[in-house]
């Protein structure tokens, strides 16, 4: 219904009649969202003239009178501005606006979808805004609880200490948390399929029996079975699994809490299969691993510590851990194995020395308990020397970075995804004046025209959505005053997740390429010899101009030129003369018009000229005798005073024709008409 409404303003059905304006209040009083009709008074002024009965008494704005009043009389000024300035933008834009926005009225959050529709008068002009207001203020409230609730879910999912696994009807994994991916070593891309590689080969009859009673609504509490790890490992694990109901009952999925109780069962097993799970635990963990004596000597190293250290077990075995460390750190390893009382888990970042080179790892040592004492030590090592390299080597190309940008005379900027400014290079200081870093955003901004900044900052917005780099043109003024134009290019810097989190834009000076643009440009829309434009941007002024009056039901003239001796002053003076006298011809004839009117030279010594927005063929036949008499003056030529004249001949829009070529071709018949009546006259199609 709200639509309807904006349909009638817009197609300008308004009557202003007394009968229709109680059907107009019929009409918006039927409808839920508010409408308020406002009037464009002046700049920044705007009063409502219209408002539905919803908005008089559902509006948090409660018991006032909104007819005849202005924004700012029913709102303070902090509340009023914002929205004036969104009146205006739709005012100066001619064009719809659409926004939402959170105000407190009297201690209530109101919160609205807002549409704002120019309404234009016959003459084109906005006299009127349509405000359309839908209030969203329990969708926003449901939005944010659901969120909340996914929040909830999330954190659930992730700090869970069980595993939980999320399949579809179809056995398709829906999701994993985090818990059940270190649990079996799976990641959620690894099981998309509808395979459980975790199951092993005999428990998969028994699990495809527990996920058909799940389907068939019956659910399963506390089930022990064995599951299996990505490293080919086996643990006891007690599961639970569910059916996921949606909202009418039915069963769209099945969800299962899964629980290691590898640790209970070991309990229950004998003593030499304990044994050998630690073994094997211990030879295939991908971290190196050291079994010590309380001395702090190696009694058992893991393959991967053999590798890390380049050598056998016989050659490990019975070498002090701190051997091995640099003099200070090795000291506090023997003060620590010392203290047999001591079952905190240690840690320290060392550099270990294995045959002449340096390996940075950080250390752990776990002790290791029986019945309360301490009997013994593992030395855990996360080797990270490629990790330090690597960040060295970070270190050292930001100083590069750094280096370069700081001395290119290119502009280099590096801002966040939402445009805030983290570094300006030197060049930028050098050409405003000043280090645009040390400015607030909102000045920032300030230095950019509103368009320019509009291209950037949606630029900014896709180059986070796609993570593609974007290239745009700015024209920036610089300490001098000068305008400058800018070629940008903006790089993304993603971070390990992928996502954007920096964008770097180098700017180059491009005001020479600008330069040759625009004379290009001109090359192509105008006439080398006069300066008027060409047949081309003539013809296209023309097109306009047709359009133009069609739509404002106007009338205009063109007249075509044509010289009636000018193949004589090239013959008699020469070319060079020729041209000299083209282009005098072109500038009597720009002193004849006015501003509305447009002028082209057509080829040779014929001209054509649009004479806007006529109301009358005599005032086309006064404009053009001017023309004809300022044309007929003695043109002075290199000291030679010469005489010449030209004929005219006129076709009016839309008596004489509606289309382009209709309008030239009448306006030729009327031109060689008067020519071969006796030239130096002006003849008008509807004359013929």
């Amino acid at each position: 219904m709200a639509d309807h409404v904006r349909d009638i303003f817009e197609k300008g059905m308004i009557d202003t009649t007394e009968h229709m304006i109680p059907l107009l209040h019929m009409l918006m009083d039927g409808i839920s969202d508010y409408i308020f009709l406002m009037e464009v008074i002046a700049p920044n002024r705007f009063k409502y003239v219209l408002v539905n009965q919803s908005a008089k008494t559902r509006h948090p704005i409660e018991d006032v009178e909104w007819e005849g009043r202005f924004i700012e009389d029913l709102l303070d000024r902090e509340k009023a501005e914002p929205l004036i300035e969104r009146y205006q933008n739709v005012f100066d834009e001619n064009r719809p606006l659409t926004y939402e926005d959170e105000m407190e009225l009297d201690g209530t959050v109101f919160r609205g979808h807002t549409s704002l529709t120019p309404l234009k008068n016959q003459g084109g002009d906005v006299t009127y805004i349509l405000g359309i207001t839908r209030d969203i203020t329990d969708v926003v409230e449901k939005e944010r609880d659901l969120n909340r609730i996914n929040a909830v879910y999330r954190s659930l999912m992730e700090n869970t200490a069980d595993a939980i696994l999320v399949i579809d009807t179809n056995q398709k994994v829906v999701e994993v948390n985090s818990a059940l991916e270190k649990l079996y070593g799976y990641t959620k891309q690894e099981l998309s399929g509808d395979v459980f590689p975790f199951i092993p080969k005999e428990k998969q009859e028994e699990a495809q029996s527990i996920i058909d009673r799940a389907l068939e609504n019956e659910g399963v509490s506390g089930f022990q079975t064995v599951r299996e790890r990505k490293d080919g490992t086996r643990i006891d694990v007690s599961m639970t699994v569910s059916p996921i109901h949606n909202e009418v009952g039915e069963t769209i999925g099945i969800s299962s809490i899964v629980r290691d109780i590898t640790h209970i069962k070991e309990n229950e097993r004998k003593l030499a299969a304990s044994r050998s799970r630690y073994h094997s635990l211990f030879k295939h963990n991908p971290h190196p691993i050291l079994t010590l004596n309380l001395d702090g000597t190696v009694q058992n190293a893991n393959p991967a510590s053999l590798k890390m250290m380049n050598k056998s077990d016989e050659e490990l075995a019975g070498v002090s851990l701190s051997e091995l460390l640099p003099d200070e750190q090795a000291k506090w390893v023997e003060e620590y194995c010392q203290h047999k009382d001591l079952e905190e888990d240690v840690w320290f970042q060392a550099s270990l020395r294995v045959n002449q080179e340096e390996r940075i790892a950080n250390v752990f040592l776990v002790p290791i308990i029986n019945e309360d004492e301490r009997v013994g030590m593992y030395a855990i090592l996360d080797d990270i020397t490629g990790k330090e390299r690597a960040t060295e080597a970070l270190r050292q190309s930001e100083a590069k970075f750094r280096l370069i940008a700081d001395h290119s005379n290119d502009l280099i900027c590096v801002f966040s995804p939402y445009g805030e400014l983290y570094y300006a290079s030197p060049s930028l200081t050098k050409f405003f004046g000043f280090n645009p870093a040390e400015l607030p955003n909102e000045q920032l901004t300030q230095m950019i025209e509103f368009d320019d900044l509009m291209r950037v900052s949606n630029a900014f917005k896709q180059c986070f959505i796609d993570g593609q780099a974007f290239t745009v043109t700015l024209e920036l003024t610089g300490k001098t005053g000068k305008a400058v134009w800018f070629e940008c290019r903006g790089t993304p810097v993603l971070s390990d997740e992928g996502i954007v989190n920096r964008i770097v834009v180098v700017g180059r000076d491009i005001s020479e390429q600008k330069k040759y643009e625009d004379q290009l440009k001109r090359i192509a829309f105008y006439d080398y010899l006069t300066g008027l434009p060409n047949r081309r941007l003539f013809e296209d002024r023309l097109e306009r101009g047709i359009v133009q009056a069609s739509r404002k039901n106007q009338s205009f003239a063109l007249l075509y030129l044509d010289g009636d001796s000018f193949k004589r002053i090239n013959d008699e003076y020469g070319h060079d003369m020729g041209d000299d006298f083209l282009r005098l011809v072109g500038n009597r004839m720009k002193e004849c018009l006015r501003e509305s009117d447009s002028i082209g030279r057509i080829g040779g010594d014929e001209f054509a000229i649009l004479l806007s927005d006529i109301q009358d063929t005599g005032h086309v036949r006064q404009i053009s005798k001017r023309i004809l008499n300022q044309l007929r003056l003695p043109y002075q030529l290199n000291g030679v005073k010469v005489v010449s004249s030209f004929s005219i001949g006129v076709s009016m829009y839309p008596a004489d024709g509606q289309s382009l070529d209709d309008l030239f071709r009448t306006a030729d018949q009327a031109l060689y008409y008067g020519k071969r009546e006796g030239k130096d006259q002006i003849w008008l199609y509807e004359d013929l």
